[in-house]
């Protein structure tokens, strides 16, 4: 830590806070040596549900059907062609579960270890017959705190397959246009609904900084009238969060660069150009988070510069009383001396003037405070 940080307050509060995290990282790290020692697929996260739930929809533009709890997922190997079929899951923390899907859908290994790796990089690898794409999302949980899930998706020829850590809203809008054949999803292929659900996903992030900020106009306020030690330890909260979904949105780009620059079969050129207005978005989201970001550093500036304000105003106030008391008290200290030969003690209204000078002087002072605009 930098000497200079000693006197921030906020610093040493939010390398607190960041300890916090490390410390958790640190949990997984012995995970995945674990993993790598007993070299088996393993779950390398926090369980989040207790069951691991499936559903499926299989569509095209006349015909919509969804199916829950499967089982089997071999008719993966035999994809019926005039549908497209989009499988997801609830729940990764069953390896077994994973790994079986990951068998049957012909999974390279390392992608099987990937989708049970919470803690991975968003990116994007392209294999003979399908492409791989895992991302981070955020949203706003009942309690305020920002929870980030990985999502992984597997695109093939005529069909979808992706893993949530947990139930979640993300794509519920999806699947009331897939029922309800609103828009274009059932008229177009696979790689279509995947430019879909990262879009859903990428609105997530927007509506999470929205309500930052929403809670930022607030603070702003308390800031500027009545800071208080709450005010700063939620700015640091807000902090946190919004360093959170930036670190989290920065890979989704390259994550949809990645796509951008891939030369694959699985996503036509037609349906590129959604993609190419997801990464636009993206870029967008970062600058919002970015502002956001400098708007909760400058907040946290006001912050400090209104207690020293506050401050500033206590110790005039102390400063001008005392000022004033120092030749009253002058006066008293002179007059209150032991000494029997003081001239003015016999005057008979001596206490009266001695009264009346100490009030001059009062006077006089705050006149000269007020005319050099000091008080």
């Amino acid at each position: 830590m930098k000497p200079q940080d000693l006197a921030r307050p906020d610093k040493l509060l939010f390398d607190g806070i960041k300890s916090l995290g490390q410390f958790g990282q640190k949990l997984y790290s012995n995970q995945k040596t674990e993993a790598k020692a007993k070299a088996q697929l393993t779950f390398i996260g926090k369980k989040r549900v207790e069951e691991v739930h499936n559903q499926l929809h299989a569509f095209n533009e006349a015909e919509y059907d969804i199916s829950h709890e499967l089982e089997d997922f071999g008719y993966l190997e035999t994809l019926d062609s005039s549908k497209n079929h989009w499988l997801n899951f609830h729940g990764i923390h069953d390896a077994a579960i994973i790994e079986k899907i990951g068998t049957q859908a012909n999974l390279d290994r390392l992608t099987i270890r990937q989708i049970l790796d919470t803690t991975q990089r968003p990116k994007v690898e392209e294999h003979d017959h399908y492409l791989f794409f895992s991302i981070k999302s955020v949203l706003e949980g009942s309690d305020g705190e920002i929870n980030v899930e990985q999502l992984s998706f597997v695109l093939g020829h005529h069909h979808i397959i992706s893993f949530q850590e947990e139930r979640g809203d993300h794509f519920d809008d999806i699947r009331t246009k897939m029922k309800e054949d609103i828009g274009f999803i059932r008229k177009r292929e696979c790689d279509y609904l995947l430019s879909q659900l990262l879009d859903a996903i990428l609105d997530n992030y927007f509506e999470t900084v929205d309500k930052i900020n929403e809670a930022l106009v607030e603070l702003e306020k308390e800031v500027l009238k009545d800071p208080s030690q709450s005010t700063l330890l939620s700015l640091e909260a807000h902090k946190r969060s919004t360093q959170l979904i930036k670190k989290s949105i920065t890979p989704f780009k390259d994550a949809l660069a990645g796509i951008l620059n891939t030369q694959t079969r699985l996503i036509s050129k037609d349906t590129l150009k959604f993609y190419r207005d997801l990464g636009y978005s993206a870029t967008a989201a970062i600058d919002e988070v970015e502002a956001t970001l400098r708007t909760l550093e400058g907040l946290t500036n006001i912050y400090f510069a209104s207690l020293s304000q506050k401050m500033n105003e206590t110790m005039k106030v102390l400063t001008t009383v005392a000022t004033i008391f120092i030749p009253l008290t002058f006066i008293a200290g002179i007059y209150g001396m032991n000494f029997e030969y003081i001239p003015e003690l016999h005057y008979r209204n001596g206490y009266f003037v001695v009264w009346g000078v100490m009030g001059l002087v009062t006077l006089g002072m705050l006149f000269y405070f007020k005319k050099k605009k000091w008080m």
